[in-house]
């Protein structure tokens, strides 16, 4: 091989070389800008629709670990859980931590019995005439609705018993927003844990949230704080679109529904459909950002609300 032939071969390589340097960087560069893209566009709760194919939905990383972020927001001393999950471990230690004094320390004592005798008594099952135990049924009754979610057009509908004791009978329709990318998953829980008010991921907070399935709640379209002055107008006029890390956002008047007429243990169905439900999908009032009542959820029933007197004064 001669001088020029090497030099040549030495030149070709060294282009082949830089055209595969070049080729990796590009592609690098390609997935960071695509990754940063896909941040911002979960951030700003942007709708994407490459990007909705491309993260593929609630089993995505990202989301994922938001929802064990959120799990361990459980132990929060800001969230205020639902009475009747506290009440009675709140009166024990309150009875037991007044020991200072001889005469408290006797009235704590019977007030402590007389709290375990009525538990015991309520846990005690009904019986008929015949002996016959009733806790079946009651259990049954204990869950008057059966919630489905539906994911594509961001629609809960709550259904109720028919003649033959199946949920077919469809009583209300609520309008939602579930998770970006579908973020929400599919499938069938049953409620658990009740709060007030709830911390979420990003240090906001929601009203009236029931726990779906592990970090993924319904409550209210969030707060900056728990105040309910400090909404965020812009997240509740975008009900009825995909939005939320996951959770199923409403408006406070449907949260407040869910939270006080579905118990623990509900069942919840989360799927897809083009057809929003049989009471079809309903529509909200839309926030003006120079509305000075914009800070509030317009459904909140609280006498505060400045919304209601607005309603009245037109």
């Amino acid at each position: 091989m001669d001088e020029k032939e090497l030099r040549d071969k030495n030149k070709k390589s060294f282009w082949e070389g830089r055209a595969v340097m070049a080729s990796v960087v590009a592609v690098t560069v390609f997935l960071c800008l695509l990754t940063t893209v896909e941040l911002v566009a979960i951030k700003m709760e942007w709708n994407v629709p490459v990007i909705s194919m491309l993260i593929g939905g609630s089993d995505n990383y990202f989301f994922s670990e938001y929802r064990k972020a959120e799990e361990k927001l459980e132990a929060s001393t800001e969230n205020v859980p639902y009475e009747e999950d506290t009440s009675q471990q709140q009166l024990t230690e309150t009875l037991q931590g007044n020991t200072e004094v001889a005469v408290e320390n006797e009235n704590i004592e019977n007030e402590i019995t007389e709290a375990t005798e009525t538990v015991e008594m309520t846990e005690q099952p009904e019986t008929d005439k015949e002996g016959t135990e009733t806790n079946d049924t009651e259990q049954e009754e204990e869950f008057p609705y059966l919630l489905k979610i539906n994911r594509q057009q961001n629609v809960v509908t709550a259904y109720t018993k028919d003649e033959n004791g199946e949920y077919t009978v469809p009583v209300r329709a609520i309008l939602c927003s579930t998770g970006l990318y579908n973020a929400t998953p599919k499938g069938t829980f049953h409620l658990s844990s009740k709060y007030i008010w709830r911390q979420l991921h990003g240090g906001v907070y929601g009203q009236y949230a029931s726990r779906i399935t592990g970090g993924v709640l319904f409550h209210s379209v969030p707060y900056a704080s728990k105040n309910k002055s400090s909404l965020y107008w812009e997240k509740y006029n975008k009900l009825g679109q995909q939005a939320s890390m996951g959770c199923v956002r409403l408006t406070v008047e449907d949260a407040k529904w869910i939270y006080e007429n579905c118990p623990s243990g509900t069942t919840v169905e989360v799927y897809d459909s083009e057809d929003p439900g049989p009471l079809g999908k309903p529509e909200t009032l839309k926030l003006d950002k120079d509305n000075a009542n914009r800070g509030w959820d317009p459904t909140d029933p609280d006498e505060k609300n400045p919304w209601h007197a607005w309603s009245k004064d037109e």
